[in-house]
């Protein structure tokens, strides 16, 4: 039994998938494919933490997406959302006994 996500609510989410990738400096990149698959999900608003990295500290926002469905997404994936030109990454999946939830963060 799956969770039953409103219809009204639910958005369309172009899925990307993403690829390491080592260049010539020895640095890593995140490739993105061409191909491209698209599903349902409800967007729950921004949500605003302080997170602390080996850089310092810094304000991290963060989107959840559940998912209708169980679609074929991986971390650090690319999701792309209706009117808004900007790429955001997968940084999570949690799994859930009714329900799949990705949270997500603008890629930088």
């Amino acid at each position: 039994m799956s969770l039953r996500l409103r219809k009204g609510r639910l958005v369309s989410v172009v899925h990307k998938k993403t690829a390491p990738y080592t260049g010539a400096s020895g640095s890593l990149y995140r490739l993105e494919f061409f191909n491209s698959d698209t599903f349902q999900g409800l967007l729950l608003p921004p949500q605003r933490r302080v997170t602390r990295t080996a850089a310092g500290v810094r304000l991290a926002v963060t989107w959840a997406l559940i998912p209708q469905g169980n679609p074929d997404v991986s971390e650090f994936d690319h999701l792309y959302f209706p009117d808004d030109p900007r790429a955001f990454v997968v940084t999570a999946i949690r799994r859930y006994p009714r329900h799949l939830r990705y949270d997500l963060e603008l890629k930088q």
